[in-house]
């Protein structure tokens, strides 16, 4: 396909490059020799984009003077890779700054994808433009979404190489909007949830059909439950109190039945079972690593609806919801759960790439330090093996965050012994778990974490 379609070839051939040349700059940097080699794949990479970037605004403007023309499927799927490999560059880069032109491209797909109009889409996703962002890839992406090559999906189509692109666009689309979920300010930015139907379950239809070969390997149904706390979180944050209310609190209380309901076992033997139709065989030790991806993956689920929804926990303990519910396991148990079940992945394992999510909300979550020497070196080693400047980022922002959490912790215990704040009050209002999640909203941090 790549050598049909240049654009294709090129943005291939540009994020290849990148990814080479930060593999050689950490290579020249350990080994004190000439980092030129580097520079001169970067050179490359970015010669590469600017001709992907010419030729696919050529493709677009010949599409739309030439609308009527049968649509040809292979230019169509190449398209769309393309936007992907748009944003893996940006991911390989720094994971900051122009990632957010592509995706609100992959916001916009999503909603023809799931919604089936281009119109309404364009109606539902912001056109916001941010810092950092290029104008000029922006609206090259966004013209995609108008021409008349974009169908709708539909379950009975057998899984092709454009169900793997909408799967992974809209992975990358669940892990930005969880993000900013957690991070972004009450009148922050726009959620992907609003792009699309309150009780669309097309997403999970979607991810569940490339679920055996997907690049995060979170079970699918988890993913779905991300999708939706995010948009959970959105809700909580419009109260004019910022608490959670009854209603909110039931949603939140079903979203964490499901996690808790989760079968991992089940998930990782019909995940294998459906590799080993693939491609033949699947050893015990894929399914034992699937095993702990799908413990890892759950704890860190409900680590997330925790954390978006602080208050969850004392209303649910104090039966204000009724029903049920065993009794919620604490953020740093999640932790603990995450941490141990990490540890049995080997870094000699293409699974071993897999946590990068969970890795980041645990390192969110301690303040224990030698947990967060962990957390470092752990996205260190997938880095080493993985040279994406995504991971340098995620590791930045950990820092921030430990910074201000550790900061606020300390005002906290000034308080109390100044007798400015009660042990009794703090307890009472949660102050010592929740405060920091509410400054966490206020940091400014821009980078995708996937």
């Amino acid at each position: 396909m790549s050598q049909m379609y240049p654009f294709l070839r090129d943005i291939i051939i540009a994020a290849s490059a990148l990814h080479y040349s930060n593999a050689v700059r950490r290579w020249s940097l350990q080994s004190q020799e000439s980092p030129r080699a580097a520079v001169d794949a970067l050179v490359d990479a970015l010669r590469a984009r600017q001709r992907a970037i010419t030729s696919v605004q050529s493709v677009i403007g010949r599409r739309k003077i030439q609308d009527s023309v049968k649509t040809d499927n292979g230019e169509k799927d190449a398209l769309l890779a393309a936007v992907l490999f748009f944003l893996n560059f940006a991911l390989i880069d720094s994971g900051k700054d122009g990632w957010r032109s592509h995706m609100n491209f992959v916001g916009r797909l999503l909603s023809v994808q799931t919604l089936g109009s281009p119109e309404r889409s364009r109606s539902l996703t912001p056109n916001s433009q941010r810092d950092g962002e290029s104008p000029f890839e922006l609206s090259t992406f966004e013209s995609i979404v108008s021409l008349p090559f974009i169908c709708p999906f539909t379950s009975s189509q057998s899984v092709s190489i454009r169900d793997y692109i909408i799967s992974d666009s809209t992975a990358y689309y669940i892990w930005s909007n969880a993000l900013d979920s957690l991070l972004s300010p009450t009148t922050g930015i726009p959620s992907a949830s609003s792009t699309l139907d309150e009780d669309d379950t097309k997403i999970l239809d979607i991810l569940l059909r490339t679920e055996a070969n997907s690049y995060h390997s979170c079970p699918s149904r988890l993913l779905y439950i991300v999708f939706r706390t995010s948009r959970l979180a959105r809700d909580i944050k419009s109260n004019e109190s910022g608490t959670i209310n009854d209603e909110q609190l039931r949603s939140g209380r079903e979203l964490l039945e499901e996690i808790l309901g989760f079968d991992g076992d089940a998930w990782a033997a019909e995940v294998c079972a459906k590799l080993a139709t693939t491609v033949g065989y699947v050893d015990d030790n894929e399914l034992q690593y699937r095993k702990h991806i799908a413990a890892t993956f759950r704890a860190a689920v409900c680590l997330f609806v925790l954390l978006v929804a602080p208050g969850i926990p004392c209303r649910v303990s104090a039966g204000v919801t009724g029903g049920d519910l065993p009794m919620l396991p604490s953020t740093a148990d999640l932790a603990t759960t995450i941490f141990h079940h990490l540890s049995f992945i080997p870094t000699d394992s293409p699974l071993f790439k897999f946590a990068t999510w969970p890795i980041f909300l645990t390192g969110v979550e301690t303040t224990d330090p030698s947990r967060r020497t962990w957390v470092l070196d752990r996205l260190r080693d997938m880095r080493d093996l993985c040279p994406w400047g995504m991971l340098t980022s995620t590791m930045e922002t950990l820092v921030e965050i430990w910074q201000m959490r550790d900061n606020t912790l300390a005002a906290q215990d000034r308080s109390l012994d100044q007798g400015t704040l009660t042990k009794e009050l703090a307890a009472d209002h949660g102050v010592a778990n929740n405060s920091w999640l509410l400054q966490l909203r206020g940091v400014k941090i821009d980078c995708l974490i996937v």
